[in-house]
């Protein structure tokens, strides 16, 4: 092997390093097909509970209208519904057009926030907000872009066995539209990110949800502390939450399959929105889990020595054997999707049926993105509703609210 002289060893530890993602992709694919069977088997089909539902919004003019009046066509009970909306210092009117709404939800609340404090991130300063004012034994947390089926509350609700503390779902980008490639790739990136979090909780590893679609039993996040431990985190009142309830091992997880849990976000509307936004998500990284931490790590040296591979095929130090691991990669990931599409019975769905040509040209630019967000969301700080963040906020603002009633 005169002709490369770092192998074997370099494919000896490609493999090393990428077997814990490998292995964790199999194991997610397992959950994905163990939902179903979870959740005929937990279902609480008959209890129901009061619920608060907690929207932090900032400038969100332009949809939040819609999401309210989604909320006011739910078939659950409307004595037992509350709706917050916490206006986060928009500039838009956002506050303005929710409370337009006020004929189709009586009691729907409209709290304004007109500054933050710099020891907490906006966002979970706003839920935080919101919590002050729920009444509701679930707080279920949303986005102002967001669109629900007339059974969303009630598919979310019915997962909440006596063990259960969390039930999250499945949250999707759709602008109900013929959309250019650039979108496509983007609702399949982020339908990913959707598909290994079901997977995930079904096989019991449960690394990470999405805060447009939780629902909490209330004492499930008083138990754990809240955001106690990473409140400055910009990022992090979904994922590190969910960490954070399932470290503790007080309460079960449960992702839900009902079609009616399905909630249709909008999505980023530039590439450099795409770009901030993924930054802002890889930001949270250095506070997650142990468990989770160790996938993170294992996954950036997999995909790093991927990255590296051609350059040092090239310069003939390696062979081409590290096409091998590229390949268990992608295959596994396929599997992944391929699951997940039949699982959630997207097949139907035109801008979610599956797209094996946006997967592969999405492969393509899956490494090098990937390491982008995840070195940059640390070291670069990124744009996100009008402000610059780093990993921390430093920024020192005091925070006062108003409530709308």
């Amino acid at each position: 092997m005169l002709d490369a002289p770092w192998e074997p060893l370099w494919t000896i530890l490609l493999l090393i390093a990428g077997s814990v993602y490998l292995i964790v992709l199999n194991r997610v694919r397992s959950g994905i097909f163990n939902l179903r069977v979870l959740e005929n088997a937990r279902l609480n089909r008959d209890g129901l509970f009061s619920v608060s539902i907690i929207i932090p919004c900032r400038n969100e003019a332009k949809h939040v209208g819609a999401a309210l009046d989604d909320l006011a066509a739910q078939d659950y009970p409307a004595d037992l519904i509350q709706v917050i909306v916490v206006d986060d210092r928009s500039t838009d009117g956002t506050g303005d057009a929710a409370r337009s709404r006020r004929d189709k939800l009586p009691g729907l609340s409209v709290l304004s926030i007109e500054s933050c404090p710099a020891n907490v991130s906006p966002k979970k300063n706003a839920i935080l907000r919101g919590l002050r004012e729920a009444q509701g034994e679930i707080i279920i947390t949303t986005d102002g872009d967001c669109r629900f089926q007339p059974g969303w509350i009630r598919s979310l609700v019915s997962g909440f066995a006596a063990d259960v503390g969390v039930v999250t779902g499945l949250t999707i980008f759709d602008r109900q539209g013929r959309e250019p490639l650039w979108q496509r790739l983007q609702q399949l990136d982020y339908l990913s990110h959707s598909f290994f979090a079901s997977g995930a909780i079904g096989s019991g590893l449960a690394f990470n949800c999405n805060g447009s679609n939780l629902a909490l039993r209330r004492q499930a996040f008083e138990d754990v502390g809240g955001y106690e431990q990473f409140r400055q985190v910009i990022t992090g009142d979904d994922t590190l939450l969910l960490q954070k309830i399932r470290r503790s091992g007080k309460w079960r997880i449960h992702f839900s399959v009902q079609p009616d849990s399905l909630v249709r976000s909008w999505p980023e509307e530039t590439p450099k929105q795409v770009l901030n936004q993924r930054l802002r998500w890889g930001s949270g990284g250095l506070s997650y889990s142990r468990d989770a931490m160790a996938l993170a790590l294992s996954t950036f040296v997999f995909f790093l020595m991927l990255f590296l591979s051609p350059f040092l095929l090239l310069g003939g130090l390696i062979s081409s054997a590290w096409l091998i691991p590229l390949a268990l990669k992608i295959v596994q990931e396929g599997r992944v999707m391929s699951a997940g599409w039949k699982i959630f019975g997207l097949k139907p769905l035109r801008v979610l049926r599956p797209q094996w040509t946006e997967f592969a040209l999405l492969e393509l630019i899956h490494i090098p993105a990937i390491l982008t967000f995840s070195i940059g969301g640390h070291l670069l700080g990124f744009q996100w509703k009008g402000e610059h963040f780093k990993r921390t906020r430093t920024k020192t603002v005091e925070l006062s609210g108003t409530v709308h009633s």
